[in-house]
């Protein structure tokens, strides 16, 4: 609670910045998060293949412009996670999900390349984030369209810390359009915390690519 109090008192003193700038964008922003996990175990033989789990981080966020450089804070609903094949045969295809949903604050310093109407930028920042929920469980999806595909969920919440902290870095280009600007954008989000509170792993640490469209106004 103490992280998180100091996390809305950052984002506070951010918005002070505001009539030092020279302009301020408010906005929405949406995308898909391509979600991974860095897992490490006593026994890493013991540990399944992990891919990407897609998920969808949405919110908004506030530029405030301070010459070649801007200061973003963003508010998002994030899922992270993971998937790993757990069973596959001619028959069924059993897929274990591991899923936490997440309110993410990330404070992005902004760098904007020109200044015409397609403006390249790249980002960096620290982003905090506060775990929401999680659960874990297994799709089972059969070959036989006459099968009816199975889903098991597990609440996991208690099992993962409730604050993560990462570090996230990106690229993208901001396009003014008559009325809005047009952002079209790739991060990748590097976790730096161990997450693991009651895992049967020694570490967890979230990871991923992320596509981002957003709205300026």
């Amino acid at each position: 609670m103490k992280k998180l109090t100091a996390v809305v008192f950052v984002a506070l003193a951010l918005a002070c910045l505001a009539p030092l700038s020279g302009a301020t964008v408010i906005g929405l922003k949406g995308g898909l998060n391509l979600a991974n996990m860095t897992i490490k175990a006593e026994d890493p033989a013991d540990l399944p293949d992990f891919k990407s789990q897609p998920g969808l981080v949405a919110g908004v966020f506030v530029s405030f412009d301070l010459g070649p450089v801007a200061i973003q804070p963003e508010l998002l609903y994030s899922r992270r996670g993971m998937s790993f094949e757990v069973y596959k045969d001619a028959y069924e295809t059993d897929t274990g999900r591991f899923i936490v949903n997440y309110l993410e604050l990330p404070i992005l310093l902004k760098y904007g390349f020109t200044k015409g109407s397609a403006k390249p930028f790249v980002c960096a920042g620290p982003s905090f984030g506060y775990r929401l929920q999680a659960w874990n469980g297994v799709d089972i999806d059969y070959v036989d369209p006459d099968d009816e595909d199975q889903y098991y969920r597990q609440d996991f919440t208690k099992a993962i810390k409730k604050t993560d902290l990462a570090g996230v870095f990106g690229a993208g280009v901001d396009i003014k359009l008559p009325k809005v600007i047009l952002t079209l954008e790739g991060r990748y989000y590097l976790g730096l915390a161990n997450i693991n509170a009651d895992l049967e792993v020694t570490s967890a640490k979230n990871k991923g690519l992320s596509v981002l469209v957003g709205l300026g106004f």
